[in-house]
C-alpha cells in the first residue's frame, strides 16, 4: 500500500491529541511530587512519556504499512 498523505496528517492529529492528553496527566503526576509523592509522581511521569513515545511510534508505522493493527513489540 503507497502513502496517503491524508492519513499522515489524520496520525498527526491522533499523536498531537494523544500527547496533550497525556501531558494532562504529567501534570497531576507533578502536583504528586510537590505533594511529596516524589516516587508516585516520578513513576507516572516516565510511564506517560513512554506511553507518547509508544503511541506515536505505533501510529507512525500504521500509516507507512498500512495496518489497522500494529503489533506490540514481540518478547522473543
Amino acid at each position: 500500500m503507497g502513502f496517503n498523505p491524508k492519513d499522515a496528517v489524520d496520525a498527526a492529529r491522533d499523536i498531537a491529541t494523544n500527547a496533550v492528553e497525556k501531558a494532562s496527566d504529567i501534570v497531576e503526576h507533578a502536583g504528586d511530587i510537590l505533594r511529596g509523592d516524589l516516587a508516585g509522581g516520578a513513576s507516572g511521569i516516565v510511564q506517560n512519556s513512554i506511553d507518547i513515545g509508544t503511541y506515536a511510534v505505533d501510529r507512525t508505522k500504521e500509516v507507512f504499512t498500512g495496518a489497522e493493527d500494529v503489533d506490540d513489540v514481540d518478547d522473543e
